[in-house]
């Protein structure tokens, strides 16, 4: 090893045993130092805007509740056909009879599925009224749920064929939720008659027919006593029962008289999109209607299954005689002069015309 070399691995000896010195003898920690001066505290936020204040929660109910609109209701159902009750004196305080010319027993009916209340009540039926027809609102969502707090909008189990087979599944009527409380009421009581073995079937009284609200089913296109051939489909042709709702052509602007309004047939989704109407109850086929319906009257009074005043006569007649008084009675209850379903009640009239000629 050269001297240059040797003097520099002494040096470098020398600095390693220095430094290992150095560190082995480091003294203990000393205390610990005083704390420092707190910091200011920060200044406080601006507080953000008050909200709009809310409606008041009555105020949404008043917009309906209230007077104006109470008196004008009123008005408007004084004049309509429901007020009179609906021959509540007698047929209200009669099972069977009441579900539909009472207050309570349309109530009744709705939540038990009978009408047997008026044995107990003992004549104390009410008319058709406001509870009635409306019950609780569901929510006041408004915005997502019905506003007229009906009492039912379900589907209806029609009542003639229930009547015919008490034992039957139900035929169920769905005309929507603006259509299906009516429909409660406005459908026939009995099917259309079938012939005996001779081909005959009998009038059983100067009340034979549907009953007197047979709309519901115009509508639909089905139930009539259907002769030959050619008939539509049920649910089928009827632009009314398709495109409409009860409430719509009879209820325009909450009109609780229930008559048909001409702005309601010319709005822009209806006769206002074609030629506006001029009169709901003039236009040419309507005309045609009423003047065959006064030709098949003739007709059933020539063959004696009509009297003077219109009303069926009993006795045994051949079954498409018969079917002409059903479709006939029908057609005069329908109160629309065809228009409900024109498609089917058109059919309903030449067929039984066709009976006599």
């Amino acid at each position: 090893m050269t001297y240059k070399r040797i003097t520099q691995f002494l040096l470098l000896l020398a600095c390693s045993v220095a430094f290992a010195f150095a560190t082995s003898c480091e003294g203990p920690q000393g205390p610990a130092g005083t704390n420092g001066i707190d910091g200011e505290d920060g200044i406080n936020g601006i507080n953000g805007t008050d909200g709009t204040p809310g409606v008041a929660g009555n105020a949404v109910c008043m917009e309906c509740h209230n007077l104006d609109t109470k008196d004008r209701v009123t008005n408007e159902y004084h004049v309509s056909g429901h007020a009179a009750g609906g021959a509540v004196g007698y047929a209200g305080n009669r099972n069977d009879c009441g579900m539909c010319h009472s207050d309570q027993g349309f109530r009744e009916t709705r939540y038990t599925g009978v009408d047997t209340m008026f044995a107990a009540l003992g004549g104390a039926a009410q008319p058709i009224q406001c509870t009635t027809c409306h019950d609780f609102h569901e929510s006041l969502d408004f915005e997502n749920e019905m506003n007229y707090a009906l009492r039912t909008n379900d589907a209806v189990a029609l009542l003639m064929y229930r009547a015919d087979d008490p034992a039957a599944a139900p035929v169920m009527l769905d005309l929507g939720d603006d259509s299906n409380l009516c429909t409660n009421c406005h459908q026939p009581r009995t099917v259309p008659p079938a012939g005996d073995v001779d081909g005959n079937a009998y009038i059983s009284s100067s009340h034979y027919g549907p009953h007197h609200g047979p709309q519901s089913t115009s509508l639909a296109g089905l139930g009539a006593y259907e002769l030959g051939t050619g008939w539509p489909d049920p649910g089928t042709g009827s632009a009314h029962a398709e495109n409409s709702s009860c409430i719509t052509c009879h209820m325009h602007s909450a009109d609780h008289s229930w008559t048909p309004s001409l702005d309601a047939c010319n709005t822009t989704d209806c006769h206002g999109s074609m030629t506006p109407l001029t009169t709901y109850t003039d236009n040419s086929r309507q005309v045609t209607f009423r003047t065959n319906m006064d030709v098949l009257k003739v007709a059933l009074q020539t063959a004696g299954l009509l009297d003077v005043d219109g009303h069926p006569i009993k006795g045994t007649f051949g079954v498409d005689s018969v079917g002409a008084v059903y479709n006939y009675e029908w057609l005069v209850d329908d109160r629309s002069s065809g228009v409900h379903n024109l498609q089917y009640t058109e059919k309903m009239l030449s067929t039984s015309l066709a009976v006599f000629q």
